[in-house]
């Protein structure tokens, strides 16, 4: 490859897992000040983290370099947070969640490791797509039916849009993997609808 290009894949690289890293913040203060996780829907939460966690684990199974994937631990991470906090502010959080959390760790470390079929964890990627998608059509819907959109990050949306951008280009540029420029294409698209979703319902301030 080009200087050109191994500087822009390298930007890509660092620029990702720095924005990566801090994504869902923005959400979770958002969260945090309402105090109301209203417009915002538990089961596209748990889908989403889902997807991240094959992705992750399948990244790892490819043995593909860990500068191209290290945004997914710091999501998961993030994730698992807002889960928390979504759990806790609508009064479901309980000492029984750590039964699916040991299953969703031990089901991510099969994958990792190829304890699991090739077949079957081919099978799972080829799943995070409409997963992935689903998680964000959730999203989508629970924006338009509260026509609320005060607890939604546009900010961690259009972070979540760039990334996608981001490693279309550099998994197109690499190993070409139809699989995941899939996802993230099918991603980039529905995070950009709800990017105009959440700017379009977001509350406007009251004229004294």
């Amino acid at each position: 490859m080009s200087l050109v290009v191994d500087a822009l894949i390298h930007f890509c690289n660092v620029s990702t897992i720095g924005l990566c890293g801090f994504m869902k913040v923005p959400q979770i203060n958002a969260i945090i000040k309402a105090k109301s996780v209203k417009g915002l829907s538990l089961a596209s939460l748990i889908l989403e983290l889902t997807s991240y966690v094959i992705t992750l684990s399948y990244n790892v199974y490819a043995g593909y370099a860990l500068i191209t994937y290290f945004e997914y631990p710091l999501m998961v991470t993030q994730d698992i947070v807002m889960l928390a906090i979504f759990l806790s502010l609508t009064g479901r959080l309980s000492p029984l969640v750590i039964l699916p959390a040991a299953a969703g760790a031990y089901f991510s470390y099969s994958i990792a490791t190829g304890l699991l079929s090739e077949a079957f964890i081919t099978t799972l990627v080829g799943l995070c797509t409409p997963i992935s998608a689903s998680s964000k059509v959730v999203a989508l819907l629970a924006i338009i039916s509260s026509k609320n959109s005060e607890t939604v990050s546009v900010s961690a949306w259009s972070i979540s849009a760039y990334t996608c951008l981001t490693r279309i280009f550099t998994i197109y540029v690499e190993s070409a993997d139809p699989v995941l420029l899939l996802n993230f294409i099918t991603s980039l698209v529905l995070n950009l609808l709800i990017i105009t979703a959440a700017i379009y319902y977001k509350p406007r301030a009251k004229k004294d």
